[in-house]
């Protein structure tokens, strides 16, 4: 009997064991670093500005001001003068004046031309008609604007809370959302959420509303930028993901972070400089034109027609010339994919945690990016704590992205993952306890405090690129979906963390350097992702990093990764565990 040609072929692909395995094989044959991916590199850049936008920008809209009780009655007297005058001392307060209380007196009743100090037997208590603001060399912030301070001083703390508790949901949402219907509509959904907020939130008229939005915006944080990070990412050669991954945080968010603070200094005020800002999110109608959907996710999904349009248009960008016989192969394996998917359930949350390396991958992770994400949170807003100007402050610890971003590139590679995670976190750790025992000394904390900033974001570029890297491509949605959401619970401490020098100077120090500390183990036991292939199935998982060595980092060379008395199959290891992530227990 006769077979069909539709029949040879697939004979003869299982026969040769076909070249290509996976994505990252299919990848080598369209090109996976060429003209394409500078493409995608560049449409990748805007999203890192508008990280800056989401996460950075509410310390500026936020900020309180130096602000002590509005006198009416002593307002034809200077700023100093009625200060000395209305206002008690207080070494805590800015200015050494109290912030929120006054004295009690009838001033209609005193005659201030014979006083030039308060009197004793004044009563001091809350004060009463408001406060004024030193906005002079400061701008009008949304807490200026509805006097949220002293007893209201809840409401801008509560307000990255409730930022971070929305972003739980929409993290779990978009994960499911992202697996399900792809990784294009997750951005643009995403993307146009945070634009809407962003772009609502001058017009709240009090706290409720303010609230309401910024819970709003929480639902699209961060996935509005790591499901653009992941496409890109899942279409570079495994050699560039750290340049591509590190790139764009590098110069743009660098970039983002830098000139908010004059921005905001020179419109002034919080309103416009929140529509100029989000405004710049509308360019987000435009992606469809120009970002393919994931090719990993089409394969994954059995869409062949549209993934053999996406791979032609690839290979014709990066100048490949692609036999008709590489179609076929993408072909049959995506035939083959679609069996695997009909002989088994879709996958769920509960896939992360199927067999012992999976959940013992999801558990390390969630537990390294809940780490890495508090201190890097916390290391931001305790800028508060030192004596330094708001605005050049925020600018120094902003452009710190850039050489730790730079570093990053070359240590990830150089280091690898797991050990790019250890010895950041800890010199993080270290230089913050130094800090603690620094306050006297505010120059030298200043510059150990800086130093644990560097430290600290270059660990947070880290955790960006390993724990994507880790998750299969089945549950990459959902997985970075679950490391994220548990990141954004751990932090909703880092407020408390910054508050707690209300205790003891020395405890925010004290905190985040334990912290960091305990940061720096959980990568350690994480299988080591430079120079492999990413899992594409769960089935993959099972052996993923079994057979590198504990202590080797890519300068030691790629002939020392895996023990010699093993049999190693390239990609994704042998069947011997060295690495201490997959002892048995």
């Amino acid at each position: 009997v006769m077979k069909s040609k539709e029949e040879n072929y697939e004979e003869n692909f299982a026969e040769r064991g076909s070249a290509m395995k996976d994505f990252d094989d299919i990848l080598k044959h369209v090109g996976g670093w060429g003209p394409f991916q500078y493409l995608l590199v560049i449409i990748f850049f805007p999203f890192n500005i508008f990280l800056g936008y989401v996460y950075l920008s509410p310390i500026l809209t936020l900020f309180t001001p130096p602000h002590w009780c509005l006198v009416p009655e002593l307002m034809n007297m200077t700023r100093e003068e009625r200060k000395n005058l209305a206002i008690p001392q207080d070494k805590d307060g800015a200015g050494g004046f109290s912030q929120c209380s006054q004295y009690l007196v009838d001033w209609s009743q005193v005659s201030v031309e014979d006083l030039s100090s308060p009197e004793e037997s004044w009563a001091v208590g809350e004060c009463v008609s408001g406060w004024e603001y030193e906005v002079e060399d400061y701008h009008k912030s949304i807490t200026v604007e509805f006097d949220w301070v002293c007893d209201q001083a809840w409401i801008p703390a509560l307000s990255q809370t409730v930022f971070f508790f929305g972003a739980i949901p929409g993290m779990l949402f978009f994960g499911w959302f992202s697996d399900t219907f792809g990784r294009l509509p997750t951005i643009m959904f995403s993307n146009i959420l945070a634009l809407v907020t962003g772009i609502a939130t001058p017009f709240v008229t009090g706290h409720f509303s303010f609230l309401a939005l910024r819970l709003a915006m929480g639902l699209a944080f961060n996935t509005f930028y790591t499901a653009p990070y992941i496409l890109v990412m899942e279409y570079v050669d495994n050699s560039k993901r750290t340049l591509v991954g590190n790139l764009g945080l590098a110069l743009f968010l660098t970039l983002s972070g830098v000139y908010q603070p004059w921005a905001m200094k020179y419109f002034g005020d919080w309103r416009v400089f929140n529509w100029v800002m989000f405004s710049q999110m509308g360019m987000i109608v435009f992606v469809p034109l120009i970002l393919p959907e994931s090719c990993r996710w089409l394969m994954a999904k059995g869409r062949e027609e549209k993934l053999l349009n996406i791979l032609k248009k690839i290979a014709k960008l990066n100048k490949k010339q692609v036999p008709e016989s590489f179609y076929k192969d993408v072909r049959m394996m995506c035939k083959k994919q679609i069996e695997a998917n009909q002989a088994k359930p879709s996958h769920t949350y509960m896939d992360l945690f199927r067999n012992q390396n999976m959940r013992r991958i999801t558990f390390l992770g969630i537990a390294l990016w809940m780490f890495i994400s508090l201190v890097f949170d916390t290391t931001v807003r305790n800028i508060s704590n030192l004596n330094f100007n708001f605005y050049t402050s925020f600018v120094v610890a902003t452009a710190l992205e850039l050489p730790a971003d730079l570093l990053s590139i070359v240590g990830l590679n150089w280091l690898g993952r797991r050990w790019s995670s250890f010895f950041p976190m800890l010199a993080c750790g270290l230089t913050m306890l130094a800090c603690a025992w620094l306050t006297d000394q505010w120059k030298a904390q200043a510059v150990m405090f800086m130093l644990g900033r560097f430290f600290a974001t270059y660990s947070m570029n880290l955790g960006f690129q390993f724990t994507v890297e880790v998750m299969p491509t089945d549950l990459r949605g959902q997985g970075t979906a679950l490391v994220n959401v548990m990141s954004m619970v751990s932090q909703m401490a880092s407020p408390y963390i910054v508050y707690s020098s209300v205790l003891s100077e020395k405890a925010p120090f004290l905190i985040i350097g334990i912290i960091a500390i305990l940061g720096s183990c959980p990568g350690l036991f994480l299988p080591e992702t430079a120079d492999v292939n990413l899992p594409d199935s769960l089935e993959e998982i099972t052996d993923f990093g079994k057979n590198d060595k504990f202590f080797w980092m890519p300068l030691c060379g790629s002939e020392s990764r895996y023990k010699k008395s093993e049999k190693v199959t390239p990609g994704l290891g042998g069947e011997t565990a060295d690495n201490l992530a997959f002892t048995q227990v």
